[in-house]
């Protein structure tokens, strides 16, 4: 004879099927929220280095125009070379006009201290990283200059220390700047003439954002 179930029991079975269920579909609910919720995250994440990389292209954009309006008849005369750069912008001024001929001694021209001085002004109002770099043509020094230059690293770095100098004790922040030489070893031009080689004796100055 076929037994009949017990309702209660039946009841109970029906119940916890029932609570299964529903915690079966809030465990997918939680998880649809948290997956929702991470691609948010997601998303502004990406936004904000959209933002991010904007903004630093704009800043790179404007110091470009602003120093290519500042130093327009520099630029002009080819005494400042001046280009913008994807991470940062590019000031170059050529040694000849900065320092006495084979020394790292200042030129004591007044055109060349106020040029400086306009960078060392518009710098000091900036966050940007600062390298001075000091460069050289290939001729060795003299043997009366090597006895304070041996080499041309020392030539070229001591030049960038010196543009450095000037700029520290024009209000620049000492903390983000550094000062090193290339000596002859990146030349832009030609050192077997003497165009080329006056195009090579150069101080580069590079303004970069640092990352965050």
């Amino acid at each position: 004879m076929k037994k009949k179930m017990n309702p209660s029991l039946g009841l109970r079975v029906v119940l916890s099927l029932l609570v299964l269920s529903a915690c079966v579909s809030t465990q997918e609910y939680d998880q649809a929220v948290a997956e929702r919720d991470a691609a948010a995250a997601e998303r502004d994440r990406a936004q904000a280095q959209r933002d991010s990389i904007a903004a630093e292209e704009a800043l790179i954009r404007n110091s470009y125009e602003a120093l290519r309006t500042m130093f327009a008849t520099e630029i002009d005369a080819k005494e400042m070379e001046l280009k913008q750069l994807a991470d940062g912008v590019e000031v170059q001024i050529p040694s000849d006009i900065m320092f006495a001929s084979g020394s790292a001694m200042p030129s004591v021209s007044d055109d060349v201290r106020d040029r400086m001085l306009k960078l060392a002004d518009y710098l000091k109002g900036t966050d940007f990283f600062i390298s001075v770099i000091g460069h050289t043509d290939s001729q060795q020094p003299t043997p009366r200059l090597a006895q304070r230059y041996p080499t041309n690293w020392e030539l070229g770095g001591a030049r960038a220390s010196v543009a450095a100098r000037f700029l520290q004790q024009n209000g620049v922040d000492p903390t983000r700047m550094v000062a090193t030489s290339r000596a002859e070893f990146v030349p832009v031009a030609d050192n077997s003439t003497p165009e080329g080689r006056a195009q090579n004796r150069r101080i580069q100055i590079l303004l970069r954002k640092l990352p965050h």
